[in-house]
């Protein structure tokens, strides 16, 4: 039954019967109309969810920034810390190897 369907029979119907063909075209672009508001419409509402959740979400940040500073504050002096123990550890190992 498909065997001869083929994209020259689907023109030459067109062609044949531009009626048909002009009421499918109108169809199709209705349809794709359609498909885009709706798409439009979900875009929209997402939006919406997005920025309503960005409204509720920024804060004042101040103490945001303030834990950042402290916690910022305590990395450098552990950082310092195990440094200082890692030179002495270093010195100690170096004066173990020159004692021997």
């Amino acid at each position: 039954m498909l065997d001869d369907f083929s994209l020259e029979a689907i023109i030459a119907y067109a062609e044949a019967h531009p009626l048909i063909a002009t009421l499918l075209l109108v169809v199709a672009v209705v349809l794709l109309g359609s498909l885009l508001r709706k798409i439009f419409k979900v875009a929209v509402v997402c939006a919406i969810v997005l920025l309503v959740g960005l409204y509720f979400t920024q804060g004042d940040d101040s103490d945001w920034w303030k834990r950042i500073e402290v916690i910022g504050s305590e990395v450098v002096m552990w950082g310092e810390a195990l440094l200082e123990k890692a030179d002495e550890i270093f010195e100690k190992g170096k004066q173990q190897l020159e004692g021997d």
